[in-house]
């Protein structure tokens, strides 16, 4: 039973690692139950009783949970940001420099770099100007503009 302590800070330290990968901000305070668990368990007499120091996880556990989670969720929760809907590369022209045809994907020059680009309407040659419609993660959707 020597080796309970040190198990007890390997498993908070996992459960506190967890916590990047989880959402929600929970799992990190029953890692800290178990640091706090851990190293009382170097304790004589709570080295000895696995229940109690189940039972010291538990109270640990629950006890930052509720006292330390609005704290940390303000300090580290981050900020939204807003999405409003609007894309702000909508209505802007750009020129062709791969030719887009509906069944390929072409390149177009906008704002000092080349996008992959689609249209839904006619073909496009090079040297020609497009309105971007819509952008689609790293892909613009262009119209041919007269």
């Amino acid at each position: 039973m020597d080796f309970l302590p040190f198990i007890w800070l390997l498993a908070g330290v996992l459960l506190m690692g967890l916590e990047l990968l989880t959402p929600g901000f929970v799992v990190i305070f029953f890692g800290i139950g178990a640091i706090i668990t851990g190293l009382l368990s170097f304790i004589p007499g709570i080295r000895e009783s696995l229940p109690l120091q189940f039972i010291i996880w538990a109270a640990s556990s629950i006890l930052s949970l509720g006292l330390l989670r609005r704290l940390f969720k303000k300090t580290f929760g981050g900020k939204e940001i807003a999405d409003k809907g609007v894309d702000e590369y909508v209505g802007q022209t750009a020129e062709v420099v791969e030719a887009i045809t509906q069944k390929k994907s072409g390149r177009v020059s906008f704002q000092g770099t080349t996008w992959k680009a689609i249209t839904y309407d006619e073909d496009i040659a090079p040297g020609d100007t497009v309105e971007i419609m819509k952008k689609d993660n790293l892909t613009l959707v262009v119209s041919k503009r007269e």
